[in-house]
């Protein structure tokens, strides 16, 4: 099961190396506290995300979430092989080997020396030892010195805090009448230490597993749970997970869940994800858009925990649909049109700006172009953001007006008042839309980050005007909005090999304007459409905007 995202936008940077934001960037814009480097499989290198340009030091550009391997002991990360030792590699000896060699050549004998080929010198036996002696001695002596000076140094350069902050924890850890679980203190410090709710450290374990999702490679059984009231739902389901295979639905109640020969048991959503996590084999779920039906056969998925490539894009128009299924997530033909579409409408939803959802994205572009399709309706909605450097690939075939190879998608500016610039990966509008080609915007309160990203640039090129941007309205509401993240974090990658995801710059659209705290409202002039926070079976809010999109083209 995936844990609910916060909103996040990443970017990579150069001392990163691997998250998916960077290398083109791995400056994470996306809305995920479930949240990810740059080896040479990684997109997230500086490299990989496009054109840029920036003023800012190295250190400025670390990614949002880097996907490097690192250099730890073992065997080496690229090659699998084990690393030289110290003598392989002309490493300085230590001072144990020092004083064992210099006592070593201090006592041998004449005749050892004279079959080494070395001049007899003629000394007393005593005296050579002696001197072997003073010199083991004096080797000790130095190395000693030297340890002490350095454990000194770097003992008193740690900020005094911390050396209390270490006292404290040692005799909690040591002292206190109960036992204490570290691992919890620690982890609370940790989130304590985060200066806003976008920014967060990773252990190295949960890092690992971002760096793999970031790329499609996930594992579980692909969706999000949401507590409603008494209710446990399904927020989300992943494209081509085992969740979505077995029949899992967006909106669903949750009734129930066991093994496959066992009692259905109920719970909130905690019990029922740790009892997901533990499953070695098969499980069932019970679920239903009705919250009354019964936990039986007729409401039963069976799901078991596996590996599974993510899919983010999916292609419905009036006549047909297409998704990415299987091992390899290709592109596959799913016969689920879009009833309301005309003929000339394409429909994509784009769950997230991650895995490989910048390919998927040009594949369906390429399906609406032989399908004869000139308008679009691209849906953002609970679209948390995600790498930049996928922003920057989708955004290069959705700017109507813009010029030049690689038009400025978004800049970010940071607190010594460095700017960054973030271009598109080309620009080829034209390839896919004619010149009034018409193309609509879905997006609610949980679009958020890159999703707003590219809204602003959609806006700033005249791609679409705010009456082409339809937003969820709650019932009864007066007012209604996008999420309002304009912030980006970088990731930072410890020895240890965990990450820092922290914030460090604000995201502007092309022409200047910061959404941050504020996101795209009904003031701007967007459309508001009456709607359930999750929809049921029926879709209704797609509904009405398919509707007054298609009707108003008709």
């Amino acid at each position: 099961m995936r844990r609910q995202k916060r909103p996040s936008l990443r970017e990579g940077g150069a001392e990163d190396v691997p998250e998916k934001d960077a290398p083109p960037s791995a400056d994470t814009l996306r809305t995920d506290a479930d949240m990810a480097a740059a080896d040479s499989a990684q997109k997230h290198e500086a490299a990989d995300m496009g054109p840029s340009d920036t003023s800012a030091p190295d250190t400025a550009a670390a990614k949002d979430s880097d996907r490097d391997t690192a250099a730890m002991n073992g065997p080496d990360p690229d090659t699998g092989a084990a690393k030289p030792s110290a003598s392989d590699t002309g490493a300085a000896k230590s001072p144990d080997t020092v004083a064992a060699s210099a006592e070593r050549a201090a006592c041998l004998s004449e005749a050892e020396e004279a079959a080494q080929g070395g001049a007899a010198v003629k000394a007393p036996r005593r005296k050579k030892c002696v001197r072997a002696i003073v010199a083991v001695i004096l080797a000790l002596i130095v190395a000693a010195a030297g340890f002490t000076a350095g454990w000194l140094g770097s003992r008193y350069s740690v900020d005094p805090r911390l050396r209390e902050l270490e006292w404290l924890l040692n005799k909690l850890e040591e002292e206190h009448y109960q036992y204490v679980d570290m691992d919890a203190v620690y982890e609370e410090l940790y989130d304590a230490a985060m200066p806003d709710i976008f920014s967060r450290y990773y252990t190295p374990e949960e890092y690992a597993r971002i760096l793999a999702e970031s790329e499609g490679h996930n594992e579980g059984v692909g969706i999000t749970l949401l507590t409603d009231g008494t209710s446990v739902r399904i927020w989300a389901v992943v494209e081509n997970s085992p969740a979505q295979e077995a029949g899992l639905q967006k909106g669903m109640y949750v009734l129930g869940y066991g093994t496959t020969d066992g009692d259905v048991l109920t719970g909130t959503g905690s019990a029922i994800t740790a009892f997901m996590q533990a499953q070695e084999g098969d499980f069932v779920l019970y679920a239903s858009f009705d919250p009354d039906a019964a936990a039986d056969a007729s409401t039963a998925y069976t799901l078991a925990l596996s590996a599974y490539e993510a899919a983010y894009v999916v292609y419905r128009d009036s006549e047909t649909s297409y998704a990415f299924r299987g091992e390899t997530a290709s592109l596959t033909e799913t016969h689920e049109p879009l009833a309301g579409l005309d003929a000339t409408t394409a429909y994509l939803r784009l769950d997230s700006f991650d895995g490989n959802c910048a390919a998927e994205f040009a594949a369906c572009l390429a399906v609406m172009k032989a399908r004869g399709r000139t308008n679009l309706i691209l849906d953002l909605r609970g679209n948390g953001g995600g790498y930049l450097s996928d922003l920057q690939s989708i955004a290069s075939h959705l700017l109507r007006n813009a010029q030049g190879e690689n038009p400025l998608v978004a800049y970010a500016q940071f607190r010594d008042g460095t700017r960054r610039n973030y271009y598109a990966t080309g620009n080829d509008f034209s390839a896919f839309f004619s010149a009034d080609a018409r193309i609509s915007v879905l997006a609610d309160e949980n679009s958020a980050s890159a999703s707003e990203c590219l809204i602003g640039a959609l806006i700033d090129y005249g791609t679409i005007g705010y009456s082409d941007l339809y937003l969820r309205r709650a019932e009864g509401a007066e007012h209604y909005s996008t999420y309002g993240k304009g912030v980006m974090q970088s990731t930072y990658r410890s020895p240890s090999g965990g990450a820092f995801q922290l914030t460090v710059a604000r995201i502007y659209w092309p022409e200047g304007k910061c959404i941050h705290d504020r996101g795209v409202t009904d003031e701007d002039g967007a459309v508001g459409i009456t709607a359930p926070f999750l929809h049921g079976e029926e879709d209704s809010f797609l509904q009405q905007a398919v509707a007054a999109i298609c009707g108003a083209q008709a």
